[in-house]
């Protein structure tokens, strides 16, 4: 089935929209709006409905989140400068600390100076714009780059660095759960002796960002989501611990995340990987007690897609763990090539190289993507278990958080795959 993936415009307006302090201003026409302003909320919801009251104004027009210029045609044919002209103090009258504007793809080609609007408004030290065709790029690049601007845009300054402090990389707010992934990733770092400073695109505040020059370490959740904020922060003197197994999903590359931390630290990660332990022998327990089910996974044909850096351990443990088959493999633009070709390696080691660079395929019992996709295709009976785990799963319905990432995201995946069996 042909997949539908946000590009590097829809990552960069949500990394702004992941700084609770910070909006984006997008210059661009309502139609444009109207996807961010509801999906930043649904994502991050950062206000109660007496607040939004408050927004019944002009650029915002009772909705909090992403605020436009309502470009039309006149603007396109005789530019939009009034409009940001206008609006830029409307829009720091809610009292942001910080402002970012973006460029629709469209309003691109117009030319406005957001500069001199900036400029005028008296907004230098809280307002930042960002001309670059976002829209060419991928998702996380998109995420990444903005970030990093407004990283160099705040200037801080590494003047009190301290121990045993750590920045998580590379999670963003189009995570499935991420806030309940940013959870469990605290307690169990915290529980070995480090404190999580910073998490930079998700959830972080301004005054976060600029203190995580501070931290001693930055650890790499996902590098396609970080690559250039890992070049920033080692620019500035802190270390970068990523690991070889790839991102923290399934039991044993959660285990090897937390053992790769440990060894590059020099601290002791018995209690996040006796918890890991822990839950590995609960479902063994619960595959003994529901023996037909367990056994009816064994064989089964799966699909995945996403970023490498997630698909290459989850399609590992899904081989080795579960015993079922890879039949299609495919990874999504701006994956890293290190874990990419990593990826490859495995499958071609299990004889299943032919099923990379595949589409999920119809006929497939499960697919692992985007939910978008892979609800799509169990409603239209091309799969039998669809489990989102990209970047278009909101799980928004989801009252028991279930991120893809740590131990919470094996026991969502296998909950998954096991209520589908058990429904087949």
């Amino acid at each position: 089935m042909k997949r539908t993936l946000p590009d590097g415009f829809v990552g960069a307006v949500m990394a702004v929209e992941s700084i609770s302090d910070a909006i984006a201003f997008l210059h661009g026409p309502g139609g444009c709006r109207v996807r961010f302003m509801v999906y930043s909320s649904a994502v991050y919801p950062r206000m109660t409905l007496e607040e939004n009251d408050s927004y019944f104004i002009p650029y915002f027009y009772g909705y909090p989140r992403v605020p436009a210029t309502f470009l039309d045609e006149y603007d396109y044919i005789n530019g939009a400068f009034y409009k940001m002209q206008e609006g830029l103090p409307i829009v720091d009258s809610k009292e942001p600390k910080l402002v970012v504007i973006i460029n629709s793809p469209g309003a691109g080609l117009i030319g406005d100076n957001h500069e001199k609007a900036i400029r005028e408004a008296g907004m230098e030290e809280r307002a930042i714009y960002m001309d670059e065709a976002l829209v060419s790029t991928p998702m996380t690049q998109g995420y990444d780059h903005t970030l990093r601007q407004i990283l160099e845009h705040l200037q801080p300054v590494r003047d009190r660095p301290e121990k045993d402090t750590i920045n998580l990389l590379g999670m963003t707010v189009l995570d499935k759960d991420w806030q309940a992934a940013v959870e469990e990733f605290t307690e169990n770092l915290e529980s070995m002796g480090l404190n999580v400073r910073c998490v930079p695109g998700a959830g972080a505040e301004l005054d976060d960002l600029k203190d995580s020059l501070n931290s001693e370490y930055c650890i790499v959740v996902c590098p396609e989501a970080c690559q250039s904020l890992c070049d920033y922060y080692r620019s500035k003197g802190l270390k970068i611990i990523r690991s070889e197994s790839g991102a923290p999903v399934g039991f044993d590359a959660t285990e090897e995340w937390y053992r790769n931390i440990a060894e590059a630290t020099g601290k002791d990660a018995s209690i996040p990987i006796m918890k890991i332990q822990k839950a590995r022998d609960k479902i063994y327990q619960k595959f003994v007690g529901m023996k037909y089910n367990a056994l009816r996974i064994k064989g089964l044909k799966f699909s995945i897609a996403g970023i490498a850096s997630v698909v290459r351990p989850l399609t590992k443990w899904m081989y080795e763990y579960l015993a079922t088959a890879p039949v299609a493999v495919d990874v999504d633009w701006g994956s890293d090539p290190l874990e990419t070709e990593r990826l490859k390696s495995f499958l071609e080691s299990i004889d299943y190289s032919d099923s990379f660079g595949l589409e999920p395929k119809k006929g497939s019992d499960i697919v692992l993507c985007e939910g978008i996709t892979a609800l799509t295709m169990k409603i239209n009976g091309e799969c039998s278990i669809g489990i989102p785990i990209g970047h278009s799963s909101m799980g928004l319905d989801d009252v028991i958080a279930r991120p893809i990432y740590g131990v919470q995201g094996a026991k969502y995946i296998l909950d998954e795959i096991l209520h589908g069996v058990r429904g087949s």
